[in-house]
């Protein structure tokens, strides 16, 4: 039988300095409910970008997080574009 066998946590300065293993739900299925909810509180004005910073650069499901960053790079783009267009119409 080896150590490994009794799923003991080992302790973190035998890690030599590597990050902690990343939760069981970060990779699971986000589920439909789950997509409705961020899905109306992105549809909120100003409540979206809090909800999406918190997305992205929080602990949650790797799903979610590329979601959030996608959707925060396109608003800046978007942004980026509408003050162009709004500079060059005058």
């Amino acid at each position: 039988m080896d150590y490994n066998d009794y799923h003991y946590k080992q302790p973190n300065h035998l890690n030599h300095g590597t990050s902690p293993g990343r939760h069981d739900w970060d990779n699971s299925e986000v589920t439909i409910g789950t997509w409705i909810v961020v899905l109306l509180l992105i549809a909120i004005p100003l409540i979206n970008i809090i909800v999406l910073l918190v997305l992205a650069f929080g602990d949650h499901n790797v799903n979610l997080k590329n979601f959030a960053k996608a959707s925060l790079i396109l608003m800046v783009v978007g942004f980026m574009l509408a003050l162009l267009v709004s500079g060059c119409s005058f």
